[in-house]
């Protein structure tokens, strides 16, 4: 992660961002696959093909559980689904 990233992340990152994915996760009743694709993309920004890699399956998989959780939030922008993320932080 570059450093002016790292010194941003750190002076915003009121909460830890583990415990903001957890509770979102349970706020949305994400299964513990949703909310672990969940956490990588939110600390990563992991493509599709970098969690498929990452979480041992399929790029399709993949988008069954990102479309999944979308729908359990109510959103069909990863930009919104990342803000509402951002949002509980604070």
């Amino acid at each position: 992660m570059p450093y002016a990233q790292e010194n941003l992340i750190r002076i915003v990152q009121p909460k830890s961002v583990q415990s903001v994915i957890s509770q979102f996760a349970e706020i949305h009743l994400l299964t513990n696959r949703e909310a672990e694709i969940m956490g990588l993309i939110a600390l990563h920004g992991y493509s599709n093909k970098e969690l498929a890699a990452h979480c041992s399956i399929s790029e399709k998989t993949v988008k069954v559980h990102i479309d999944k959780i979308m729908d359990k939030v109510g959103t069909r922008s990863m930009r919104k689904l990342l803000a509402t993320i951002i949002g509980n932080m604070y």
